[in-house]
């Protein structure tokens, strides 16, 4: 008996999954119940970030890149001047 077996053309990458299997609401359930203090709006906020920076890294891996240094060093260091939603004047947005 001979088997016939597909294999599908494009493999979705993990970090396609990963992003759409995520659930951004229990994530920020879980930091809320470790922080109570938390107000949910920022537990929210702060699941997105893990979720989102997690989604970089895999997007990364996967394209065989690093994460660039000078950009993760100025979102730890909340560099104000290297990204536009942080710029003080508004007509800059526009």
């Amino acid at each position: 008996m001979t088997k016939i077996l597909k294999f599908p053309k494009r493999i979705k990458p993990y970090s396609e999954t990963f992003l759409t299997n995520v659930k951004p609401a229990a994530i920020g359930d879980f930091i809320k119940g470790q922080h109570p203090d938390m107000s949910v709006r920022a537990a929210d906020a702060m699941a997105l970030a893990i979720i989102y920076s997690t989604y970089l890294q895999l997007v990364f891996d996967e394209e065989g890149h690093r994460v660039p240094d000078n950009i993760m060093d100025a979102l730890d260091e909340n560099d104000h001047s290297t990204f536009i939603w942080a710029a003080h004047d508004k007509k800059t947005l526009h």
